[in-house]
């Protein structure tokens, strides 16, 4: 064929190929920017509680583990910078830091006049529920006093308290890290529990079982959840409901023969049974709660942290409803899909968004929808910087994602943010999965065990081609289903944004819809 020829057939194919090889992958980046907020240099803001100031969420309150608590003015700034009065600046890109407080002990969480208790800002320190009140609107808190917590505290390492977040039922609901170090760990009463205080400053405890519980918060039907991350008795980090029972780490153990214990343990030698996979250890173990969701590490972070439902309506793109959790030590935030089965929580994990600046501890959303992130490494790592704050927006465009992951008897049933390509989401051979489970044991972590492929023998895409039902053989309880989509397309010929989800199966549902 002559070259001019060729030329042309060439550049034919070309203009006839799908527009899609010719657009350039999508990114996080297309959907989601990040607003990194600069910092003065003397200001180390090791973020451990955001919350707003103001019901026009216009005022934003962050509190650090080294004992501050600062406002930050002027957030929603696009391009924010610091005052510097040498240079002409744009007054809407200028924030301000105001020192509210110093001395505080560790806090690690922040809430606002919570309904039915005395006005004020209420912050979990590392040995009490502190109030504090800023009565003449100077930025300075004139009031700090101790609300309640009878919680005590030895001395050792890691005796954090996590909170507060208010609960459906009015109550204010904290969970305590269990100690480490110094042979202590039995000395100090309620540690590795969540515990709740009601508007007397009452403490009730809840439940034992918890080991570093970072995360707490209410997905939208207002239900209590917290993140636990990976250690002793722990797999890999967990999203759990925070419910009465026993979650796992023995440490907590330690307080059930208190009078004031809501748990006793069963009269049973060597309770709790250990050493054994997950499944084993439900049927033997009849007070263990098993986690809604475990996060595979480290593909879905090492150390998740705060729980926040999508409140937003839409403003933050097509996932209201559904759970964002943070990760430390990643860096990242994940989107969680959950659903109940027989009664109980599980669901799907999905990535969302990486390459956050500050390693994420504690999450909060502003006026306009955009997510708040900060937090501290405090020397774990993390993040492009060791500390700090950042504001997540929605650019209005919608990536193309699974956005849920339903359990069936025979498989699941997933729905995407974008109509489908029905050959591609059709073809079974667009999919694939994987399974897994962990050993509940007194170890530090666990890997996968046991893992096999699954078969995918049907795809059926639904009449409003945003659904797919798939037909999957030899779904196990209590495992770990890695499910992979690289093949599918959307109605543009793209692929998704993230391919994979990661479903916790702990019971099968029964109908067949």
């Amino acid at each position: 064929m002559p070259a001019r020829f060729l030329l042309l057939a060439c550049l034919a194919t070309l203009l006839s190929a799908p527009a899609a090889l010719a657009q350039p992958k999508p990114t996080e980046a297309d959907y989601y920017k990040l607003v990194t907020f600069p910092l003065p240099e003397d200001l180390v803001l090791e973020a451990s509680g955001l919350e707003w100031l103001d019901d026009a969420k216009t005022r934003l309150a962050v509190c650090t583990r080294r004992g501050e608590i600062w406002v930050v003015d002027n957030v929603y700034a696009d391009a924010p910078v610091l005052p510097d009065p040498k240079e002409k600046q744009d007054a809407k890109n200028v924030v301000k830091y105001t020192q509210m407080i110093f001395g505080l002990h560790e806090p690690l969480g922040l809430l606002r006049d919570p309904k039915g208790f005395p006005k004020g800002l209420y912050s979990a320190q590392r040995a009490e529920l502190t109030r504090l009140v800023d009565e003449d609107g100077d930025d300075r808190f004139d009031l700090v006093e101790r609300f309640g917590g009878e919680w005590e505290i030895s001395g050792s390492y890691h005796e954090y308290a996590f909170g507060p977040k208010q609960g459906k039922d009015g109550n204010l609901w904290i969970t305590l890290n269990r100690p480490f170090g110094g042979g202590q760990e039995s000395a100090a009463h309620w540690r590795g529990w969540a515990v709740t205080i009601d508007p007397k400053g009452k403490m009730t405890p809840l439940a034992p079982g918890l080991r570093s519980p970072a995360g707490l918060g209410t997905n939208c039907e207002g239900e209590m959840f917290f993140t636990d991350n990976q250690g002793d008795h722990v797999a890999v980090g967990k999203l759990s409901h925070l419910v009465p029972g026993f979650h796992g780490q023995t440490e907590g153990l330690n307080s059930v023969d208190l009078p004031e214990s809501p748990f006793k343990k069963p009269d049973t030698k060597d309770w709790p049974v250990r050493g054994v996979p997950w499944r084993e250890a439900m049927e033997k173990n009849p007070e263990l709660r098993a986690p809604a969701i475990w996060f595979p590490y480290p593909q879905m972070g090492r150390s998740q942290t705060d729980v926040l439902c999508d409140t937003t309506g839409g403003k933050f793109g097509p996932f209201a409803g559904q759970t964002f959790v943070g990760d430390l030590s990643n860096a990242l935030v994940m989107r969680c899909y959950l659903e109940k089965v027989g009664g109980e929580y599980q669901g799907a994990v999905f990535p969302f968004r990486s390459g956050l600046t500050p390693p994420v501890l504690r999450m909060t959303w502003g006026k306009d929808g955009s997510l708040f992130a900060a937090g501290s490494s405090r020397g774990w790592g993390g993040g492009k910087r060791p500390y700090g704050l950042e504001r997540m927006v929605w650019t209005g465009k919608t990536p193309f994602e699974m956005h849920e992951m339903r359990a069936k008897p025979d498989g699941f049933e997933l729905t995407f943010t974008q109509p489908v390509d029905p050959k591609t989401a059709g073809d079974p051979n667009s999919y694939s999965m994987k399974t897994w489970f962990y050993h509940y044991h007194a170890g530090y972590g666990d890997k996968p065990r046991g893992t096999k492929d699954l078969a995918v023998t049907k795809a059926v895409v639904g009449k409003d081609n945003k659904s797919v039902r798939l037909t999957i053989e030899g779904l196990e309880t209590y495992w770990v289903h890695e499910l992979r989509a690289d093949g599918v397309r959307n109605a543009d010929g793209l692929p998704l944004l993230h391919p994979q989800a990661y479903y916790t199966l702990n019971k099968l549902p029964t109908e067949r819809s």
